[in-house]
């Protein structure tokens, strides 16, 4: 039997569900889902007066019909990660499916998915230099030079942004920065003659930083209804697709007007 009689049982549950929202949140998971997860994981010992307000920065578990508890966080930091949330779905299951499992194995368990690094991070550079670099194959930078360029120019800016983002937590001004970057680098090679145009390197250099998870997911959102939250990531996709075509604006703009020519 669950001691739902008991404040100090039902505060835990509530700021267990509270640490399952925030976690699906920073991780990128549609409003939604996080919703859905928090009721059932309450509901699952008992509480099934539980409502839930989420939007992409805060999150808020209350039951005003009874004692009037109320639990709110705030979120900072977002990204992208599937593989956290693939694990938190995991966990609500299990949790909602055992109702032996407790509040205490519960939190170690979630900050054991807080802490979760799929691969290691030379592993994620990598990849983003050979995905930037095949897209610049494919919209015709055919050379040797084209992918090599591309490869390590997008990893260089990936570092660039990852180490602004520890200090800043603006994303739009990250992206800014390492789209200026990646501009000035493709410049720079063309006057030396490594490259014939800037256009395939600076093109394939910049889709890491493109939002569309984000903007599709506030696409979703809105569709479901979610009108405050899909307004919200449309918004910050919004933000950062202008500061990328800013960066690159920027510098290809500075270069015509002292005779460069793509």
């Amino acid at each position: 039997m669950f001691q739902v009689e008991e404040p100090e049982y039902k505060k835990s549950i509530l700021r267990l569900a509270l640490f399952i929202g925030e976690l699906m949140l920073s991780n990128g998971a549609e409003t939604y889902r996080v919703e859905d997860t928090i009721k059932r994981v309450c509901k699952s010992r008992g509480f099934n007066h539980i409502n839930v307000f989420t939007s992409p920065t805060v999150v808020i578990i209350s039951d005003d019909r009874f004692d009037g508890y109320s639990f709110m966080k705030t979120i900072k930091r977002r990204a992208i990660n599937l593989g956290r949330i693939a694990l938190i779905n995991d966990f609500s299951r299990d949790f909602v499916k055992n109702p032996e499992i407790t509040v205490q194995e519960s939190m170690a368990r979630l900050k054991e998915i807080a802490a979760f690094v799929a691969y290691p991070t030379w592993i994620n550079y990598m990849f983003t230099g050979i995905g930037s670099a095949s897209f610049a194959y494919l919209v015709g930078g055919n050379s040797v030079f084209d992918f090599i360029l591309t490869f390590l120019v997008s990893i260089v800016a990936q570092i660039v942004y990852d180490q602004l983002i520890k200090i800043s937590y603006i994303p739009s001004f990250c992206c800014l920065v390492s789209s200026l970057l990646m501009a000035a680098s493709g410049i720079m090679l063309t006057e030396l003659g490594l490259l014939t145009t800037p256009k395939m390197l600076i093109v394939g250099s910049i889709m890491p930083l493109l939002p569309g998870v984000p903007f599709i997911k506030g696409v979703r959102d809105l569709i479901a209804g979610d009108l405050m939250s899909g307004v919200v990531r449309f918004f910050d996709a919004t933000i950062i697709f202008i500061s990328i075509a800013a960066g690159v604006g920027f510098v290809l703009e500075f270069w015509f007007r002292i005779g460069g020519a793509l």
